[in-house]
């Protein structure tokens, strides 16, 4: 019986991909629990089989014909799985010997655990945390725990967290399957914080594995500051409020995710001259109505954070920033 079902999306970077997968053969090995590998070639007309092949012959490879996005990729490997927990990786990770182990260990110590978060690593600087879970605060703003942070300032121990990042996460199918898993119309970006606030409202908890290492190329799909991205994180944004945030939430906040979005937008239109978060989220308030609808059933009322405010967001702003000139110096 298969216990861990292994899912990767995969797209262009296939040289990531074989690191991946490189790591995954002493990771498997240092876990006693049976597991399955499925890769999801997400539209590419260039098929991966050789490269998985040559780590595990025995791993599924899923072609898709057309490119679905991110949340398509990974629901079709979800479906094509059969274990009760999924390890979500990105194909730019790469995963520490032990930490399969370690993230069954942590789900397996308590009810209800809907996902477990390992610590994520920025690959190009390993001392350094780009996540350690997800926080939703009272705007709706998705942020990573501990980002920009040392790896000394983490948690020592298991702690509890809000969610997930999609880079690397142990999830539980049951949870899966409960809330109706990954929202397909995201394609991309902030589709795991959706997984993470409908999983609250459902009562599953998330929790955070410091022991859990996985080393992360951030973005080097769809790159951070690309106005592609800048596109669906403002569309998703607005789906996100709209499927999830309780009318109470919204009439007590909805003045302030306001500003706070004007400020964005703003912001990025004079420092970057860039319109995608604009117009991502023009196109997420003119379908609000349809995501308000689809979210009624499982919307129940919990407790946010309040929101840092434009200084968290210009701090992760630097961060990001130095991330991404560092992984990539032409361009800085």
């Amino acid at each position: 019986m298969t216990v861990v079902s292994i899912v990767i999306p995969t797209k262009s970077r296939f040289d990531l991909l074989d690191a991946c997968l490189a790591s995954l053969v002493e990771a498997r090995r240092g876990d006693a629990d049976p597991s399955e590998l499925v890769v999801v070639n997400d539209g590419n007309p260039q098929s991966p089989r050789e490269i998985v092949a040559a780590h595990d012959p025995g791993a599924r490879v899923i072609d898709l014909e057309q490119t679905t996005g991110f949340s398509g990729a990974v629901s079709a490997g979800i479906d094509a799985s059969s274990g009760d927990w999924v390890l979500l990786l990105n194909d730019d990770t790469t995963v520490a010997p032990s930490s399969i182990a370690e993230l069954l260990r942590a789900a397996r110590s308590q009810q209800l655990v809907g996902s477990v978060t390992p610590q994520l690593r920025f690959a190009h600087d390993p001392d350094t945390i780009n996540s350690a879970g997800i926080v939703i605060d009272d705007l709706g703003i998705t942020q990573d725990r501990l980002l920009g942070a040392p790896v000394t300032e983490s948690d020592s121990g298991v702690t509890e967290v809000f969610g997930s990042s999609g880079a690397a996460v142990l999830y539980s199918r049951q949870m899966l399957q409960e809330i109706g898993g990954f929202d397909r119309s995201f394609y991309a970006h902030l589709e795991d914080a959706d997984v993470a606030w409908r999983a609250q409202m459902h009562g599953w908890s998330a929790l955070y594995v410091p022991t859990a290492i996985v080393d992360h190329h951030h973005s080097a799909t769809l790159e951070h500051f690309s106005d592609r991205k800048y596109y669906l994180g403002g569309r998703n944004r607005v789906r996100l409020l709209a499927k999830n945030a309780d009318a109470a939430l919204l009439r007590r906040r909805a003045i302030w995710m306001i500003a706070y979005d004007l400020a964005y937008v703003l912001f990025v239109a004079v420092t970057q001259r860039k319109l995608g978060p604009l117009r991502g989220r023009v196109a997420g308030l003119r379908q609000w109505r349809t995501y308000r609808r689809a979210g009624a059933d499982g919307r129940r009322p919990i407790t946010l954070p309040r929101a840092p405010g434009l200084r968290g967001a210009l701090r992760r702003n630097r961060i990001w920033s130095r991330s991404t000139s560092a992984r990539n110096p032409s361009s800085g």
